[in-house]
């Protein structure tokens, strides 16, 4: 059974990609400020590249002058961060318009990103991985907001990430830390997923769309639709890959739209 994401509690999943009309979004954010926790507010289409996604979070977040501008540096700045009532609120950071960042390379990394340092923050946990004495535990999230991009599309690029692992979960998209001990995928039977969504390949490449679709809707344990948009972002993936794609692409990509104009007039 999959956790209902939280903004108020100490435990997975670290990262959400949702819409923002989704009511669980006003629920948690008004459960967290009633208790005196914290929500901040970026916004995705400043984030272009990586330099600028570093400046837009030491902007925003009052980093300190000497923050190195790299994802190191932002693992440390997130997981030890100072903020009002110094650093020792929970905290929730919203990035609203994140939809462009479905074609960001830098992607995998800071969801990485933020699944370390939401982990680190929920133990106090230092740079080199030792309990913080000093300071107490928070509980720390990331919501990427989506207008118009369904998160299910944003599958295949984050499962890329370093030790992220990845979950759809009642139209969302989860994300969770994979390597340390007591994470969430070692220790709950939940439909995480790790790695590149390779399982497939064979059937993408083969042209055999449906039981593509099939395989990712089993192990994935989504939607059809959402199956449909995983399959679609597996592929095109392939098909920037040189040597990845034959001559049967185009009737991949024809099978491909038959299948959604079926599943829309069903």
């Amino acid at each position: 059974m999959m956790p209902k994401p939280t903004l108020t509690e100490r435990r997975s999943p670290w990262v959400v990609f949702t819409s923002p009309a989704d009511p669980w979004l006003a629920s948690e954010t008004a459960a967290l400020v009633q208790r005196n926790g914290l929500v901040l507010r970026l916004d995705g289409r400043e984030m272009r590249d990586a330099a600028s996604a570093f400046r837009t979070f030491a902007r925003e977040l009052s980093f300190v002058g000497y923050f190195g501008h790299n994802w190191m540096a932002l693992v440390d700045c997130l997981q030890d961060w100072h903020g009002p009532g110094q650093g020792n609120q929970d905290l929730a950071i919203l990035i609203d318009h994140a939809d462009n960042l479905l074609e960001a390379d830098f992607l995998g990394m800071l969801v990485s990103v933020f699944v370390d340092a939401a982990f680190k923050s929920s133990l106090r946990l230092d740079a080199d991985g030792d309990l913080d004495e000093w300071r107490q535990p928070i509980a720390q999230h990331f919501v990427l907001l989506l207008d118009h991009t369904a998160p299910a599309a944003f599958t295949e690029t984050t499962a890329r990430g370093m030790d992220v692992a990845v979950a759809l979960s009642e139209g969302r998209l989860l994300a969770t830390l994979t390597d340390w001990p007591g994470s969430d995928p070692g220790s709950a039977p939940a439909p995480w997923t790790a790695g590149p969504l390779a399982f497939a390949d064979d059937e993408i490449l083969s042209g055999r769309v449906m039981q593509g679709i099939k395989l990712f809707r089993d192990h994935l344990r989504c939607s059809i639709h959402e199956a449909m948009g995983i399959f679609q972002s597996r592929y095109a993936s392939a098909q920037r890959t040189p040597g990845r794609l034959h001559r049967e692409s185009r009737r991949i990509w024809q099978g491909l739209l038959f299948l959604k104009r079926l599943v829309a007039v069903g």
